[in-house]
Parts: C-alpha cells; structure tokens; sequence
C-alpha cells in the first residue's frame, strides 16, 4: 500500500517537535508543575509508534516520547503527544475515545516487553490544538459514556476515567507563547501554527518575532529547521509570497538565510513531485500531472508574480507530466521564465 502523503502540519509537527530538544520545554509548560519537577528530562526520547495498528497511522499523527522519573532510574513515564489542526471528524470518534486506544496500544507493546510486570507505566495524553474554531470535545472520557445521570454515580467507579491535556493555541496570548521555556525553533513553530494560515499580515507578525528566528538560525541546524518552518508558511498561506521572506530574512538577519530560502523552496517541490506521484498511483496519471501543474504554477507566481499569465498558464497546462517535472527542478535556479521553458 503507499504511503499516506503528510499535511503540512503533520510534517512540521513531527519533523520538528518531534525531535526531544524542542519537545522537552512544550512538554514541560503544558504537564502539573509537580510531574515537571518529578521527571528527568534529559532521558527524553521519541519511540517509534511501530506498536500502533495500521488503520490508527493511516488515519492519525502521533508523537509518543518516554522519560524516567527523578526517584526510581528504572521507572518510565510516557507522554503521548497529538496535535489537531481542526476539530476531530465526528466519523473518527471522540478524542477522548481515539487517546484511549493509543493508550491501549502503547501498554500492550509494553507488556509484550515486560511480560512479568505488574505495574503499567503512566501515559499523559496531550493534544496541541491549533484550528480556527473553538475546541468543544469532552475533555474528560467519561463524559462520553452514554450514562443516565441518575445511574451514573452507582456506577462512577467501574467506568473508565481519564482527561487529556489541551493546549490550545488560541487561548495564549503571543506574549505568553514567547515567554515559554521553550527552545526558539518550538516557539517559532508554534506561532505559525496560531498564525500562519489564517493572519493577513503575518509578515508583520513575523517581522516582530525576527530576535526569535535570529535565535533559530544560531542554533545548532538552524537554517535546516528554518526551511522547514518556511516551507509550512508558503503551503498554508494565502498572503505570504517567497520573495517577500527572502527580503524580510536577508534585511533583518542577514545573507545567509537565502539558504533557508532555497531549501524551503525544494521542499515544496519535492512535497509537490511526491503528492503528485501518488495522486498518480492513487487515482490516475491525469491527477497526478494536474497537481504537479498546480504546485509549479504556485512556485512561479511567488517567483515571477504577474509575468505568470494565462499564455504561461496554457503551455503548462497542455504540457506532460514529464515536461512539468523537469521545469520544476529548474524553478529555483532559472533567472527568468524564458529560461524556464528552453529545451
């Protein structure tokens, strides 16, 4: 079966908050103050979510850290991180519903690894939200069991109970998001993710927030985590253009954020060339060429602008889909759009 192509948030999401250095301070600021102080978080690690049947991948995002506790070296703690960038379809269930088979998963990949054990380690569900309409879900599992109300407290203890935690992106203020423990790039990140798709000026934004991204471009592999927090920008955002961001990063940082710029763009393209190859393999060769033709379209505007009319638009459009991967790859480095279509 073929792979299922990411989102743009998944692949933000996983490529960079996945990874435990960026992970650890968003952990830190959502879980009780007391579990905070109890873990080491230096032991911090991402585990492969192997474990998770095919139908969950298929359908879902899922970041699985483990950690030991201060007290007890042996002892493990889990952290099950999710994030939703639109309120769950009600055909999936309640989210309460879908951590509670994660949940399950992770402790009978445990068992099978600790088959004399008779303890279970703690898992804290998580959910990073950041979707344009107010979060509504049950927080609390038991408030999706259809349960009289009458009958209810008779029966509270044999029923299962948990909450997970939310940490909603709208309801925290850019100057509190800023104030967070966290390293630059999960700031960073985590900003766009509020801000990015819908903020007409984020570029106004973005440009208040340049001592943050100055920080991410210092850091060790700055300028890789950059593009790829560039490459989210320019697929979520009707309002932010390449050349733009190249300008803003050139002026406020300096020259070495074209590089940034450049792999953010083949980034793109090759998202692009695989979206399309699978839309190929999914629904046909005429599918996949049209969303290559979209992609290319998209990248030449934020190059060329209006040079891009409908005569440009026409020879893509009646071009192959072996023609259009080819002036592709040579989007980023042709000068001018001549250049672009010589043979």
């Amino acid at each position: 079966m073929a792979s299922t192509i990411q989102s743009p948030h998944d692949a933000i999401f996983k490529g960079l908050l996945g990874k435990p250095e960026h992970a650890r301070g968003v952990l830190c600021e959502v879980v009780p103050v007391a579990v905070a102080k109890a873990i080491d978080w230096q032991t911090l690690t991402q585990i492969p979510g192997n474990f998770i049947d095919l139908e969950l991948r298929q359908q879902y995002t899922d970041l699985l850290f483990s950690a030991r506790w201060h007290e007890g070296s042996e002892l493990l703690a889990y952290f099950l991180f999710e994030h939703l960038s639109a309120p769950p379809k009600t055909r999936d269930g309640p989210i309460a519903y879908r951590l509670l088979r994660y949940q399950v998963r992770i402790w009978e990949d445990w068992f099978s690894r600790n088959p004399e054990a008779k303890t279970l380690p703690m898992i804290i569900p998580i959910v990073m939200y950041h979707g344009q309409a107010p979060w509504s879900e049950p927080r609390l599992f038991g408030d999706v069991l259809a349960v009289p109300p009458g009958v209810r407290p008779a029966v509270e203890r044999y029923l299962v109970q948990f909450a997970y935690l939310l940490d909603d992106l709208s309801e925290i203020s850019d100057d509190e998001l800023r104030a967070r423990a966290m390293t630059a790039v999960a700031k960073l990140v985590a900003l766009c993710f509020k801000h990015a798709r819908t903020s007409p000026d984020f570029m106004t934004l973005l440009r208040r927030w340049m001592d943050v991204v100055r920080e991410v471009v210092l850091a060790p592999n700055g300028l890789a985590a950059l593009a790829q927090v560039l490459c989210y920008v320019l697929q979520v955002s009707e309002h932010v253009e390449r050349e733009a961001l190249k300008v803003l990063l050139a002026r406020e940082i300096g020259p070495e954020t074209e590089e940034a710029i450049v792999t953010a763009g083949q980034l793109l393209i090759e998202q692009g060339r695989e979206e399309g190859r699978q839309q190929g393999r999914e629904e046909g060769r005429e599918e996949g060429r049209q969303r290559l033709q979209e992609m290319l379209l998209q990248l030449l505007r934020q190059r060329f602008g209006g040079q891009v009319d409908s005569h440009v638009e026409q020879r893509i459009g009646a071009a192959s889909i072996e023609q259009v991967e080819t002036w592709t790859r040579r989007v980023l480095s042709v000068a001018t759009l001549g250049e672009l279509f010589a043979n």
